[in-house]
């Protein structure tokens, strides 16, 4: 299959809050209010974690059938560690995630061994764990007057 293209746009809408559109959806990205937004939407960092549960989530589902694992429900769970003197310029720490983890719960009858391959082999291609894990981000430079 040949490379597809996504793509989604961000348009400042006053303060630390923006709308985001991808195809034919929109949504609110903002800060909380300790870092200086009015907490109207996730922030960037919280959508980063909920792209990789959400991707894992999806996964699961496209994969279960084929490692004989029936849903009853799941869940997944994504957290990282950020120090916000890294962003902010305040010490010399990295300003992204020193650390991303995600843990799925899944309630089935499915033997434990069918469980763990399906984990195993969504570990292996999941794009959105994939992406954090390192690839180019070009900054292509356009200034409006």
């Amino acid at each position: 299959m040949a490379n597809s293209l996504f793509e989604a746009k961000a348009s400042w809408a006053g303060g630390l809050k923006l709308n985001v559109e991808s195809r034919n959806h929109k949504w609110v990205i903002d800060e909380p209010e300790f870092l200086g937004g009015t907490d109207l939407g996730a922030n960037p960092v919280e959508h980063v974690l909920g792209g990789l549960a959400a991707c894992v989530g999806v996964l699961v589902s496209v994969f279960a059938p084929a490692h004989k694992v029936e849903l009853k429900d799941y869940q997944v769970f994504a957290e990282g560690d950020l120090d916000l003197d890294g962003f902010q310029g305040l010490s010399d720490v990295r300003p992204g995630f020193s650390e991303i983890r995600y843990r799925v719960n899944i309630q089935s009858d499915s033997p434990k061994a069918n469980i763990d391959a399906l984990l195993a082999h969504i570990d292996k291609v999941c794009p959105v764990k994939d992406s954090l894990s390192g690839v180019a981000v070009l900054n292509e430079v356009a200034v409006a007057g």
